[in-house]
């Protein structure tokens, strides 16, 4: 005999194979009942008459209520952001970086000595100075975050050494700000601060620490592959399904700028190289000026500022690869980081789709059992047992997908916050810091200017064969780079035929302005150029002069 009664999970009693229960109902029971239903029926429709008079939806109220509906249910899905939200902190500041032994382990392996205050009763101690880690326990510690802890995003670990190199005091500074960073990204989050793992982290002696909870791998190898070149199943969450595409072109476009940048360096490091060469062999051309003491000299500085200039640019190329290349790497391995943790939540939905199938199979095979004329008890409470344990996986994955759901949203937004951020402050770094070389390598330039105009009395011209040109009036070669910065006025052309009458000059510009405005031009005829109060010597002179305001 077949039922039809539709399955219902989240009713009390949902056993298919239970006998239905009798209740007896006295005609008194249902008179109440029958006048209770007439009561409500009156309700509504006077309900419903006074929101047509009012020809307004309760759309505030509704919003507000939906409001404080997804509040409690992020209370209830992530306790963590609203249990003592701001009674519990946890601060961490990096003091110095160690580095002993080989070269190799100095680079790969430092010892960070940070120290730790703190309120939360999950630590034995309040503070905690001078703690030694190892760079291996760090890894241990971004492991296990990376893997368990599936509804953060967790940021990359920052590498042992910077471009700069270990024997430089930028690399130094600058690894102990990505450490501090990194740990402050960390420690900010409500629910890695509550991790005991966080504890045995912090508390275990130095070089001796191994994750104490049990890492719960996702899909990983061959299975991960196949699965990710599956077709992504339906999201709910436009935000997340919009998300995860952005993250993988950031990915992607950072990694192809972060090679033609790295390609780029080294074809500058290999110019820089060419560049010494080349001022070496200039400077053996003075052995042919045998006549002219003034280009021995000349050809001399010529080959240093060439070799100086190519070394300026070697460490111009390196200290782009330090500033944008080190940044622009972190991105690269923080996105990718993200793209895998909102893949583990596509991976978490499969399963949860699968479960569903599976609970409902498992139901159907209860319906099957009950319509049986023979039923055999332990095949039913195997049935029972098998769909009891289904709808709980299937419960388990639902809440679990809505936690991750709930605080990757929250996540996101902290994210786009922070790399714009990031991204802005790492160009500031590359642009300054190449301007600062930039004027260095024009100030050499400059000082080489001044040895080229001292090579004779004419100026250094008189090799171009200009013998006959006037004698070179000394004007002052003053720098372009100042105190204040760049001083553009600094080095202010001079004309070699005396002084030009600037208030000619003036008078010509005034009168200009004048015809303009008046429209003298007529019929279409121009202006008799052998009208102009100057003549072309003047206007050469001009061509090296200001006449800006």
């Amino acid at each position: 005999m077949s039922t039809s009664i539709p399955y219902d999970p989240e009713e009390f009693d949902n056993n298919p194979f239970s006998e239905p229960v009798t209740r007896n109902i006295s005609s008194q029971h249902l008179d109440d009942a029958k006048q209770h239903g007439e009561q409500q029926h009156q309700q509504q429709e006077q309900q419903q008459r006074q929101y047509i008079e009012q020809e307004q939806p309760a759309l505030p109220k509704s919003v507000e209520s939906q409001q404080i509906k997804d509040i409690d249910e992020e209370r209830n899905l992530i306790p963590e952001r609203f249990d003592d939200k701001d009674h519990w902190k946890i601060e961490i500041i990096v003091q110095a970086i160690e580095r002993y032994g080989s070269f190799q382990n100095k680079r790969d392996n430092p010892n960070i000595i940070f120290e730790v205050s703190t309120n939360i009763p999950l630590f034995k101690h309040k503070e905690y100075k001078t703690i030694k880690k190892s760079y291996g326990e760090f890894q241990s510690f971004f492991k296990f975050l990376n893997v368990s802890i599936t509804e953060c995003f967790i940021y990359s670990l920052p590498h042992p050494s910077t471009s700069y190199g270990i024997a430089n005091e930028l690399d130094y500074q600058q690894t102990i700000a990505n450490f501090q960073n990194w740990l402050s990204k960390i420690v900010s989050n409500p629910i890695l601060t509550r991790l005991e793992e966080l504890q045995y982290f912090i508390e275990s002696d130095f070089n001796s620490y191994q994750p104490v909870t049990k890492l719960n791998h996702p899909a990983t190898g061959i299975k991960r592959k196949t699965l990710k070149q599956l077709q992504p199943p339906y999201d709910e969450c436009l935000e997340l399904a919009e998300f995860r595409p952005l993250v993988k072109s950031i990915y992607q476009n950072s990694q192809l700028i972060l090679e033609s940048l790295e390609k780029l360096v080294k074809f500058k490091k290999s110019l820089s190289a060419n560049e010494g060469e080349l001022g070496s062999k200039l400077q053996e051309l003075k052995e042919l000026e045998t006549n002219h003491v003034g280009m021995q000299q000349m050809w001399l500085k010529l080959g240093k500022t060439i070799q100086t200039v190519g070394d300026l640019n070697s460490i111009i190329a390196s200290l782009e690869l330090a500033t944008l290349g080190d940044g622009l790497d972190e991105v690269v391995r923080d996105t990718y980081i993200f793209k895998e943790s909102l893949t583990d939540r596509h991976l978490l939905m499969r399963e949860l789709i699968a479960a569903q199938q599976n609970s409902k199979l498992k139901h159907e095979n209860a319906r099957k059992l009950q319509n049986k004329r023979d039923i055999n008890p332990i095949k039913v409470n195997e049935a029972i047992r098998s769909l009891e344990d289904a709808i709980k996986e299937e419960e388990e994955l639902t809440k679990r997908l809505k936690r991750i759901t709930k605080e990757m949203l929250i996540e996101k937004n902290q994210i786009i916050e922070e790399y714009s951020r990031f991204i802005s402050r790492k160009f500031k770094e590359f642009i300054l810091t190449k301007i600062e070389y930039e004027r260095k390598k024009l100030m050499v330039l400059e000082k080489f200017r001044v040895d080229v105009r001292a090579v004779d009395a004419k100026g250094g011209l008189s090799r171009l064969g200009r013998e006959n040109y006037p004698k070179h009036q000394g004007s002052a070669h003053l720098s372009s780079q100042g105190p204040n910065g760049d001083n553009w006025n600094g080095d202010r052309k001079k004309s070699h035929f005396g002084n030009v009458n600037i208030e000619a000059v003036e008078k010509f510009h005034d009168k200009k302005k004048d015809n303009v405005k008046s429209n003298d031009f007529v019929d279409g005829h121009e202006e008799n150029k052998d009208d102009m109060p100057i003549d072309a010597r003047n206007a050469a002179s001009l061509l090296g002069v200001s006449t800006f305001n």
